[in-house]
Parts: C-alpha cells; structure tokens; sequence
C-alpha cells in the first residue's frame, strides 16, 4: 500500500496532478487507438494514457457544468493542469499525454517508488524545456537535459518524436526506446480491448502477464492470511471442524480460480469514456487460447435480451440475464465439487442441483419494487420473476420438483458459537411442492414454498436486524413451464405471473423498448453474454417510504430515469466487463443528495420557523 502511495506522490510530482486524475475520466473519444501509444517502450507494465488534453478539458467543463458539480478548477482544467505544473509555452495541448512505469511489479515487491516516465506532447521542445530552466540557462540540445520542477526538485527530458520525455531518473531515461508501433501493446488486449482503445477518452494499460508472479504471490499471501483468520475463528468456538474444512476449502478455490486468471492473461485495458449521455468504465483484455480460463469459459451462444424482454415491464430495483450456454457449466460444478470435502452439506445441495445448471441455455431474472403492504407485512419483499431457456422442459420441470423434495429437512451448519455440546447451529429447510394449483390463460402453475429456520442462536445475535434477515428467507411463488422456458416467481402474485406468461408470449418485456433498451446501446459490449440493470427510481419507491418513517424527508425520481448497466462480452478468447452510469442518473443522485442535506440542517419546519416581526433567526451554532 504505501508503494502505491509513493507511485501517486511521483506522478503527481511529475506533471500528473489531481487534475490528470480527472482527466483520465474524462476525455473524448478518438477513432483509433491513439498513436501516441507507439511512444511505449518494450514491456512496460504499467501505461496512463490521456488521448487529447484539450478536448478533455471541454468535456470536464461540460461535466462540470451539467452535473452541477461546479468547481472553477474543472471550468478549464487544462489551464489548471498548465499552471500547477509552470508550463507556459510549447505544450501541444491538442495532442496524448501519458504516464509510463517499465517495471511496476518490482516496485510493489520491494516497496520501492519506481522510475516514473511522462510522456507530454509538444510543439516546440526548447521552449517546453524553458519552462523548468533558470532564465539564461542554456537551451536544450540532444540528448538528456536536467530540468528543476516547480517543487525544487530536479528530473531529467529529452525529445522523441514531437514528446517530450520527462522522468525522475537519469540512467532510466537515457534507456528510454519506444517500441514503436501502437500494435505492440493493442495486440496484447484482445478484440474487444482494442475496440475500447479505440474509442476510449483515457485508459490504463497493464501487462498482466509480465506482472503474474507478483500478482500470484500477492494472493497467495492473501489466502493464507484468510485461512488464518479462519483458524482463529475455531479457537474461539466460531466453527466446528466441518465447518473450518469447508470455509478452508471455499478460500482454495478461489485463490485457484485467481490463479487461473492471472496465468490466463495477457494484457489488461481499463477504458473510460463520456458522453452527453453518461459515463462508461470498461475492463477488457485476452487470455491465452490454452489457458484454463478459456476451458471452462468457451463463449458459445448468442446475446440475451431476448430472454430478458420475456419478463414483463414494471418498476425494478434490477434486472438480469446471463448466457449459461458460454460457460462449460459441467466442467465448472465438476471443479468445485472437487475443491470441497464429500461430506459439505451445502455442497451437497449443490450437487443436486447440478442436473438443472446443465440443462440452461439462457437466463434471466427481474426483482420487481415490491407493494407497500407486502412490505409492511413482512412478506413479499423479495418480488422476483425469473426464466430459463432449457434444453429439455420435461426433464427440467420433473428435476425441479425433485430438488424441491430432496431439499426439505435438509439442515447446514452455521460459522458461528457453537450450542450446548458442543454442536454446530444449523439453519434447516422446510420445503413444499403443489402440483397444478391453478391455471393463467390456460397453463397450469404449480406452487412451491421454502423457508430458511435461522437457529435461535444467530436470530438473538441479530438482535432488531433479524426481521429483515427474516424476510429475505422465506418464499412461496408460483412455477411454470411454458414455450420452452422454466417461469417462477417469489411470491403469490398471480397477476405478476400472468403478466409474465403474456410477455413471454409477445416478447415486449424488459427491454423491448423503455429505457433499458436505450441504455444497453450504449453499455453493453459486442459479443454479450450477459447484462444487469440497477434501477435508482425503484430504489427510491422501494426505501422512501421507510426512510420518511425515520424521519427522511421524502424523495421520489423521476418516471423514466434511466438505470445503471454492466454488460459481460466475449469475442474469440477477449473478454469485456463495461459499468455505464447515465449522466441523467448521476445529476439525479447528485441533486438529491444535495436537497437532503439542506433539509436536514434546516430541520422539520425549515425557513418557515422565522414569525413575522421576530426578525432575522439565531444563527446555526
């Protein structure tokens, strides 16, 4: 940690000030991936590239402004960005600035700041050189110019190509050779990677290959502190030894799957980019073709929204759908069955679940804002409709019915103090199954319930948060089979579900053409094997009422606000992971939080406290 603290000190030393920070968020997108890339030099780790300053710093004052931020700092943050660091001349401000870091690895292995190379555009090099020389000093020449940055603190240029190369040490900068095409470093992240860079506003690039040793060692480290933890949690009477295999077993499996991922890859981008319309992150890269990676993950299959129009439209708090068909799901529950003891009871449970994962192809799933009274009530607060797209409906359907059998009575320990003698709490599953208990439109729905029974040990520990722990763990709906796809729900609201067949008849659910529609244009990456959707406007028709009985005052959204997205794509062996925020959204949230905390200082009654004739109020303090 304190390595990555003394890499934020030199950069910030070095030109890259908060202001650059800013920038990296938001700069406008170019067409290609910026030449300036080619300035690389041969296995960097670590590359911060910034396409063009000028444009940025438009679209900061755009932000700035339309988001009501309103900092003067991000007004013009070029000019910021200029006179914080003494640039008044040469400066190509419409051209790429980047900051480069050639072994970042060593540098978090020893705790030791690194060579820190800034890379800044420039139209005349010897009037850029002047702004860090003593007046009369001799202009700059060929070769490595020493330089004293507005700090006092001395560093070292030269000249490569219309750059200007600025770093901390001398002997690093004298080895400095570009590799000199943008294709060396595009070629390491993949199809969808290059996509990004293409039509990025700033980006960071890591080479995770080369940083693999470092990384494994880091969660190695990691894991066996967990495993610690674990093993403390024993000695304190938190777990039995069932337990503790279990939780040590859980902590393998997922530094082996980290493993995995870090030998897999190959280079990793994280792109950002703004429009009028909202803010997008994106995290893509390649795993190498043999890795084991691409063995449990062979992206096979086509995109989902299909499958999730096929849930009616309504208020949400989230929406998803995923391809199960891009994951070898055999493969995947064959690893993780094998990664734990025989005897896991939750394992188990999953075992017998495993004749259903098989059969997916697509899935999807809306929690929908629940009714005020169920709410209330204590029921129905988890108001969910999901569908599958399965390969075998009758096989799928009678599985289903089997688990849910299979299920009842089953009990699983609990990591927690253990009860008189010495026994882990368990928490139990009571489970039922009611063929044909009524029919919508003709289509025969079954119902089903399960309830979690928290041990009376954790419900005390809980104390007055046990009711909701309550609430989220018991669930009668309804279940279906229609058109090739598996329909259930989490409550008994037939209308729900009827409105759920209807979609799934005409396919202008979720989707088809609301907002979600309009946003995943813009969020979710080509070749999309999933997407998710959080709405704030159910959100806020879900937690306003409750929180105007704490005495919050009341907020309500706007009708179409537009959600915040994530999609998952693949392309051949690159993968994409893209989080995208609407501006309309953001400005929402900012407002709002805004208008509470100026109702909340000013009190219940707000300016209205003031009586005629009693002049100006006391002030605050």
């Amino acid at each position: 940690m304190e390595t990555v603290r003394s890499v934020t000190r030199s950069i910030k030393t070095w030109g890259v000030s908060a202001t650059v920070v800013v920038m990296t968020a938001l700069t406008p997108a170019l067409a290609a991936p910026p030449d300036a890339l080619s300035k690389t030099p041969q296995g960097a780790q670590f590359v911060m590239i910034v396409p063009s300053m000028s444009e940025f710093s438009g679209k900061i004052a755009m932000i700035n402004q339309s988001l009501g931020i309103e900092s003067p700092e991000l007004g013009d943050a070029l000019s910021s960005f200029k006179a914080e660091i003494g640039i008044k001349q040469g400066l190509n401000d419409a051209g790429s600035a980047m900051v480069i870091i050639q072994d970042l690895a060593t540098a978090i292995e020893t705790n030791e700041e690194p060579d820190i190379l800034i890379v800044l555009p420039v139209t005349d090099y010897q009037a850029f050189v002047s702004n860090f020389q003593a007046e009369g000093a001799a202009p700059a020449g060929e070769g490595t110019t020493e330089i004293t940055m507005p700090d006092g603190q001395s560093g070292y240029v030269m000249e490569s190509g219309g750059y200007a190369i600025m770093g901390n040490n001398a002997e690093a900068l004298a080895n400095y050779a570009p590799v000199g095409k943008v294709e060396a470093l595009t070629g390491r992240v993949g199809e969808l990677g290059k996509s990004y860079l293409e039509k990025c506003d700033a980006a960071v690039y890591l080479d995770i290959k080369a940083m693999s040793p470092m990384l494994i060692s880091a969660l190695e480290d990691q894991v066996e502190e967990m495993k610690e933890e674990f093993a403390q949690l024993a000695e304190m009477g938190m777990a039995d030894e069932t337990s503790l295999k279990s939780m040590n077993a859980g902590i393998s499996m997922y530094g082996s799957a980290g493993k995995a991922i870090i030998e897999g890859a190959d280079g990793l981008v994280m792109a950002l980019d703004i429009t009028d319309h909202g803010i997008g992150l994106t995290y893509a890269g390649q795993f190498q073709p043999e890795s084991k990676v691409m063995q449990y993950i062979p992206g096979n299959g086509t995109g989902v929204a299909s499958t999730l129009a096929r849930l009616p439209q309504g208020s949400f708090i989230a929406a998803m759908a995923f391809n199960a068909e891009a994951f070898d799901v055999t493969k995947l529950a064959d690893a993780v069955f094998a990664a734990f003891p025989e005897d896991d009871p939750q394992i188990a449970m999953y075992r017998k679940a495993q004749p259903m994962m098989v059969q997916m192809q697509q899935c999807a799933a809306v929690f929908y804002t629940p009714e005020p009274a169920a709410m209330m009530s204590g029921t129905g607060m988890i108001n969910v409709l999901q569908t599958a797209k399965v390969k075998e409906p009758d096989t799928y359907m009678a599985k289903v019915k089997q688990c849910m059998k299979e299920l009842n009575g089953t009990t699983v320990p609990m990591a927690m103090p253990m009860a008189q003698g010495g026994e882990a709490p368990s928490m139990k599953y009571i489970t039922s199954y009611t063929d044909n208990a009524l029919q919508l439109d003709g289509v025969q729905i079954d119902q089903y319930s399960m309830q979690m029974q928290i041990p009376q040990e954790m419900m005390m520990q809980m104390g007055p948060a046990a009711g909701m722990m309550q609430m989220f763990s018991n669930y009668t709906g309804y279940t279906t089979m229609f058109d090739g796809h598996y329909i259930a729900s989490t409550t008994l609201d037939q209308q729900l579900m009827a409105k759920g067949l209807a979609a799934a008849k005409n396919g202008d659910g979720i989707g088809s053409g609301d907002t979600v529609a309009e946003v995943r244009e813009k969020a979710v990456p080509e070749g999309a094997i999933g997407e998710g959707y959080l709405s704030i406007s159910g959100l806020i028709d879900t937690l306003a009422p409750m929180a105007m009985m704490f005495g919050m005052p009341p907020v309500e959204a706007p009708e179409n606000l537009p959600p915040i997205a994530a999609g998952l794509g693949m392309q051949d062996n690159s993968v994409a992971l893209r989080l995208y925020v609407p501006n309309d959204t953001t400005k929402f949230i900012i407002d709002t939080a805004k208008d509470i905390q100026s109702q909340m200082m000013m009190g219940p009654q707000g300016p209205a406290q003031q009586q005629p004739g009693q002049g100006a109020p006391p002030p605050p303090f």
